[in-house]
């Protein structure tokens, strides 16, 4: 559960070269969320407590399911292996959507593209 501080701030007591809207983006800078703004010009603020920072471990299942995510793109998360390979280039097509640029000029040009697939 998330524990929050609370803050209010007087918007008639800011100095005249500010303006309200500074004072509440300077205090959503420091991760303070506008709750409301009474009749009275007092903006009450909150936000999580600094331990509601803290991050338990996930579990195992989780655990393997967020390496996954934050996995290089070269690497290849959704299993999808490469279809067709271009030989000079080292570019790869799945065989999914789009037919890839370098395989459509093959194409168009009369060449077999079953001859590049891998």
């Amino acid at each position: 559960m998330i524990e929050w501080e609370y803050q209010k701030i007087s918007l008639n007591d800011a100095s005249r070269r500010t303006d309200d809207i500074d004072l509440l983006c300077s205090a959503g800078v420091q991760g303070w969320e506008l709750v409301a703004i009474l009749p009275n010009n007092i903006a009450y603020l909150k936000r999580p407590q600094p331990t509601a920072y803290k991050t338990r471990p996930l579990p195992p299942k989780e655990q393997s399911a967020a390496t996954a995510a934050n996995a290089p793109a070269t690497e290849r998360p959704n299993g999808v292996k490469p279809k067709y390979r271009d030989p000079q280039t080292n570019d790869t097509r799945s065989g999914r959507g789009r037919m890839a640029s370098w395989l459509k000029r093959r194409q168009d040009a009369g060449e077999n593209i079953e001859n590049y697939l891998v």
